[in-house]
């Protein structure tokens, strides 16, 4: 049997949990007071039984939870699920995609296994996005993350973008609870499908529970292409009691982040991106020699390579200050190693 030759798998290093993990963005401000209020053992029968199908009982939580129109969200397994979703949908619709870049890596990996080969868009030097041109691109999807990863930026065209394509705008806001957005709004446009997570702010990575926010038809033909019990019982069962218990502690680590923030950013410096997120991302010279030296002190960072405006970069999640105290020190080290070796002979 003659198989596809397969290239765009995504690179996850398994970096194990002895060191500390600055590369996954996960929220490392919430307590073990936190996850042992949202535990929530399961019964018998709930572990012996499929779940109700589609989750309908957590979309419902979800909705109500956030004042949604019932029907509007799609469970799914992780916010990378609702990707392959909303892109399996765009492939069905026939008319390619444009992916703007630089942004989560996953979302070409996941276009591509599609079968789509993305179109790609770039934001400007500013950060802006032109809607115009990406309309002019003629494709029938657009991809766009906003607060984008790996540029940490709102993007404020997201609105006028859903207002003027003829087609589906996939929306990846799994960072939204840290810029403050709590409530997905951009879906009343009804081509728009938003994806969210409980991996990020919520601090479930584990779990894989994600969901995709959209209005009437969309929703509906998003949920027929979804497997029929997409998470477990254990899964939506916790998150269930999250959304209960859950929401003063994720705000507070909301808060914690911010804090953290705002002390580190002025003690780095390199260029960086950095906005309403748990991450920095860094551009720097030898980005994969600092991220090894960083891994022998210890801390695992993301390396982001051959990006538009990030040729050679870093990201790093923003963890509690003591963390952070001791990866400053590991990072100035890293830093000035790599230019100390990049020198030209007979430099100073």
């Amino acid at each position: 049997m003659l198989l596809p030759e397969i290239d765009f798998a995504y690179d996850e290093p398994d970096v194990g949990y002895q060191k500390v993990r600055l590369h996954f963005n996960e929220n490392l401000f919430l307590p073990e007071e936190y996850y042992r209020a949202v535990a929530a053992p399961l019964e018998p029968w709930e572990v012996r039984y499929y779940t109700d199908p589609n989750n309908k009982k957590l979309a419902a939580a979800i909705e109500r939870y956030l004042g949604l129109p019932q029907g509007s969200v799609v469970i799914t397994a992780g916010a990378d699920e609702g990707l392959r979703l909303a892109m399996q949908l765009a492939a069905h619709m026939g008319r390619g995609i444009v992916i703007v870049e630089p942004t989560y890596g996953m979302a070409r990996v996941v276009a591509r296994q599609v079968g789509l080969r993305p179109q790609i868009a770039t934001y400007g030097g500013d950060l802006s996005l032109d809607v115009d041109g990406i309309l002019k691109l003629g494709a029938g999807a657009v991809y766009l993350c906003s607060p984008n990863n790996p540029t940490a930026h709102l993007v404020k065209e997201v609105e006028e973008l859903a207002a003027k394509f003829n087609g589906l705008v996939i929306l990846d806001s799994a960072y939204a609870e840290f810029a403050g957005y709590w409530r997905p709004r951009f879906y009343e446009y009804g081509n728009v499908a938003e994806v969210r997570t409980f991996s990020k702010a919520w601090g479930l990575a584990g779990l894989r529970v994600g969901y995709v926010v959209a209005y009437g038809k969309l929703a509906e033909t998003l949920r027929a292409l979804s497997p029929p019990h997409p998470i477990s019982s254990l899964s939506a069962k916790i998150v269930e009691r999250a959304l209960e218990v859950g929401r003063p502690y994720v705000e507070r680590s909301v808060e914690e982040v911010k804090e953290v923030r705002e002390w580190v950013l002025p003690q780095i410096q390199a260029e960086k991106f950095a906005g309403p997120v748990n991450f920095v991302t860094l551009k720097v010279q030898e980005a994969e020699g600092v991220a090894g030296l960083l891994e022998k002190r210890g801390f695992v960072v993301r390396v982001l390579g051959g990006k538009p405006l990030c040729p050679a970069c870093i990201r790093f999640t923003l963890a509690p200050r003591p963390i952070m105290e001791r990866f400053l020190q590991a990072l100035t080290a890293a830093l000035n190693n790599r230019k100390q070796q990049t020198k030209p002979a007979g430099g100073v």
